[in-house]
């Protein structure tokens, strides 16, 4: 454990590196693969140990092979941002961007799974925003730091009258990412809200896509519990964004977004 802790230290990866060493070691084991360790050694932990020394040579080169995939892929150039953007509220460039994202992987989804309706809006919290995006080449190891959690994406249906109340709650925090939907924030209330350009229907049912983290109470968000519906998409919001990001520059599009009013204050 203590050379897996100095060869951490090393590289802003190899966490990764050894959690993925792990899981195979532990999937081998489960086979019956690995064969029982037989005598033992014990080393004594101080000044005059030598790391290096106590690790088998073939652990260590598993290690550095995995680094060397791992390298590859986090500096795997998959976008090119127009600007550098950051988050702020009500609303900001980044934020718009990541939400715009969130929707179309929702109405994807939605569509690719033959379900009965699309997804009408999006909000993410700023707080999983963890960095901004730099001007230029976006690598995948940025969208890493950008998203650090495993946040996973899901669709809860809600009434129109329980979104509104969901809505009030993102006004209160002075805004969140957001998609689909625009809106005043006055006395820490949501006001003049239009849903794709239209009033919200307190019946009617509307589908959000959000985090799980958000859905379950974070942040402070308890609106999510009057719900009617709940669908667990089984994808990380930051693989989705990774292959959404990819996609699109295959396509053409650099990673660009605007500030459209889409969360603003009323005097």
């Amino acid at each position: 454990m203590l050379a897996i802790k100095y060869y951490m230290k090393k590289s802003r990866y190899n966490l990764l590196i050894v959690s993925v060493l792990l899981i195979a070691i532990s999937a081998c084991a489960t086979t019956g693969n690995i064969k029982q360790i037989e005598n033992q050694k014990s080393y004594s932990i101080d000044s005059t140990l030598d790391v290096f020394s106590t690790v088998d040579t073939s652990f260590m080169n598993l290690i550095v092979s995995y680094k060397s995939q791992l390298d590859d892929e986090m500096n795997m150039v998959i976008s090119i941002a127009d600007e550098e953007m950051v988050t702020a509220k009500p609303e900001s460039k980044l934020s718009n961007f990541v939400a715009d994202g969130m929707l179309q992987i929702g109405k994807e989804y939605c569509n690719e799974n033959d379900l009965s309706h699309s997804v009408d809006l999006a909000i993410m919290n700023l707080g999983g925003i963890r960095t901004g995006m730099p001007k230029g080449e976006i690598r995948t190891g940025r969208m890493f730091e950008m998203l650090p959690f495993k946040n996973k994406l899901v669709i809860v249906g809600m009434k129109g009258g329980d979104l509104k109340t969901l809505l009030d709650q993102i006004a209160e925090f002075g805004g969140e990412g957001s998609s689909g939907f625009k809106m005043g924030i006055k006395d820490g209330k949501a006001i003049d809200v239009l849903v794709d350009g239209k009033k919200i229907d307190r019946e009617k049912i509307y589908y959000v896509i959000s985090v799980d983290y958000l859905v379950n109470g974070g942040g402070n968000v308890t609106a999510f519990k009057n719900r009617e519906t709940f669908r667990h998409m089984h994808q990380m919001l930051r693989s989705e964004m990774i292959k959404y990001i990819s996609e699109n520059f295959k396509d053409g599009k650099n990673i660009s977004a605007k500030l459209d009013g889409r969360i603003y204050h009323v005097e």
